[in-house]
């Protein structure tokens, strides 16, 4: 395994503040060491645990000199993030990249000072009956109100996120647009994964090729329609737009849960798909992405 010194660098971008850290914006591992000769750039990736999907994902590879190179990252996730080790692979030669620490800040504005926090208090006992009612009777009445009182503090749940934290997104937290940003991400795939290349694809690319049009997909929602669409499930997002976004819900409400399923079938089935499929399905996200931009 190769041994890499790095260090973090923030480019500075128009209409950002410098050395800040926000979700989806681009930064820089400058590292330093011997590279292989061989290394396989177009099939670098991050040996990461499925928990640290979003914290780092690897956008672009190149090199200053022969024992330098700038390794392009973002972050879906904020927080204060730190890899003892992380490690970089080909598929062949892992290279060590040493230590790794970075913060992201949320691109959400933080609650100002004196502002009230919404409490949700607990329920009370409930007494006993005064009544000779059967135990039965009284085990079906919890239970109704049991589920009551989950529907209700789920319901509550959603409002206060999106109120405490989705109503105070920033409006911009790149100096690109969602639709911008997206088309970016998308060239970019196409210029390392073979799937665009036509022809014989990397049997590993298919799967890659879904997996990250579809984090495209939720990244564009979480900036265009200030939701968290990353953590949400699809029902979820459906749900916020029919609620907040009646007019775009309505035009393209259904050709974006046909999508969905689209994606879902391709990543439970993804030793089925092909070059072809994964091709139509990406059409089919760019054509639709294009069309709910157009719509205010």
């Amino acid at each position: 395994m190769a041994a890499i010194q790095c260090k973090t660098e923030i480019p500075s971008v128009e209409g950002l503040n410098d050395n800040q850290l926000t979700v989806g914006r681009e930064f820089l591992l400058v590292c330093d060491g011997e590279f292989p000769k061989d290394l396989a750039q177009e099939k670098l990736h991050f040996n990461l645990k499925p928990e640290e999907k979003y914290q780092i994902h690897l956008l672009g590879f190149e090199f200053r000199t022969t024992t330098q190179a700038d390794v392009k990252v973002t972050a879906y996730k904020a927080g204060n993030f730190q890899y003892q080790d992380l490690q970089l692979s080909d598929g062949t030669t892992t290279l060590s990249l040493g230590p790794i620490q970075y913060q992201v800040e949320s691109v959400l504005e933080k609650p100002e000072p004196g502002q009230p926090q919404v409490k949700q208090e607990p329920f009370g006992p409930i007494g006993p009956a005064s009544l000779p009612v059967p135990m039965l009777y009284w085990a079906l009445l919890a239970g109704v109100i049991g589920l009551v009182i989950l529907m209700l503090a789920g319901k509550v749940y959603r409002v206060v996120q999106r109120r405490n934290m989705l109503a105070k997104l920033k409006e911009h937290d790149s100096a690109m647009s969602p639709l911008a940003q997206f088309h970016q991400n998308l060239r970019r795939l196409q210029r390392t994964n073979t799937v665009f290349f036509g022809g014989k694809a990397d049997p590993n690319h298919i799967p890659e090729a879904i997996t990250l049009t579809y984090d495209m997909l939720k990244l564009f929602l979480t900036r265009r329609y200030q939701m968290p669409a990353m953590e949400w499930s699809d029902r979820l997002i459906l749900k916020d737009l029919k609620k907040y976004h009646r007019a775009v819900y309505v035009e393209y409400g259904p050709d974006l849960k046909n999508l969905f399923k689209e994606y879902n079938r391709a990543i439970q089935d993804k030793e089925k798909l092909n070059e072809q499929d994964v091709l139509n399905i990406t059409t089919h996200c760019r054509l639709l992405v294009e069309k709910m931009e157009r719509l205010p």
